[in-house]
């Protein structure tokens, strides 16, 4: 069993995604059904205005570029070929990654399938420093930050961490962290004071990101997130 995680650029002509649900549900969805997949995960970035209005530090790097995530667990990534035939007539440009999957927060699903999960989902990838060993990087990012990011992210919902274990398409960011949290409500998301908690972990956490983050590609933002069996 392999997950697998699919970054889909922007579309040019519909640069808020309106109509990216609806695409996706007629054309990739079947797709990915019919060639095994299933646990299907789609974030969507749509909802980028009323986080700029509220709180415009919550996007970061090339988000612009950033249409969708589409991840989904598969017997055997032999079979992800119809799958990324599909995506190529929904997306102007996409990355393909094989992924081990961590949830050191999780949560039920209250939401009916294909339905928008309430809240907002922070989305984030960036790759591993150049001066950080893969023993440090590990340590620092699965070890160190996700146990305090519970103080961090008191309110925080979900916890869904990403370790990239190599890309699948020929030209694709070189992501070695894919991160999804989840927050309630919008304000838990932009109000700095629901957002963080303790700031003794705030200044921790600032001081740990330089040894697992890369801040030249990483790229953060909110997305809306559905489920599908």
């Amino acid at each position: 069993m392999e997950k697998l995680v699919y970054l889909l650029d922007r579309a040019v002509d519909d640069p808020e995604n309106q109509a990216f649900l609806d695409s996706f549900k007629a054309g990739l969805l079947p797709v990915i059904r019919a060639s095994g997949g299933h646990h299907i995960t789609l974030n969507i970035a749509d909802i980028d205005a009323l986080v700029v209005a509220a709180n415009s530090a919550r996007i970061a790097g090339e988000w612009k570029k950033v249409g969708a995530v589409v991840a989904f667990w598969l017997d055997t990534l032999d079979s992800r070929a119809d799958i990324e035939a599909a995506i190529e007539t929904l997306s102007p440009g996409y990355s393909g990654y094989l992924v081990t999957e961590s949830i050191p927060q999780a949560f039920e699903v209250e939401w009916g399938e294909g339905e928008r999960r309430p809240g907002v989902t922070q989305f984030t990838a960036h790759n591993k420093p150049d001066s950080v060993s893969e023993a440090e990087f590990y340590h620092n990012w699965q070890v160190k930050h996700s146990a305090i990011s519970f103080d961090l992210h008191p309110l925080r919902w979900s916890y869904v961490r990403n370790a990239v274990a190599r890309p699948l398409t020929q030209i694709a960011p070189a992501y070695r962290a894919i991160v999804l949290e989840h927050f309630r409500e919008l304000r838990d998301f932009t109000d700095d004071s629901r957002y963080f908690g303790d700031p003794e972990v705030v200044e921790e956490m600032y001081a740990d990101l330089p040894g697992f983050c890369d801040f030249n590609s990483m790229i953060t933002g909110p997305m809306s997130e559905y489920w599908f069996d």
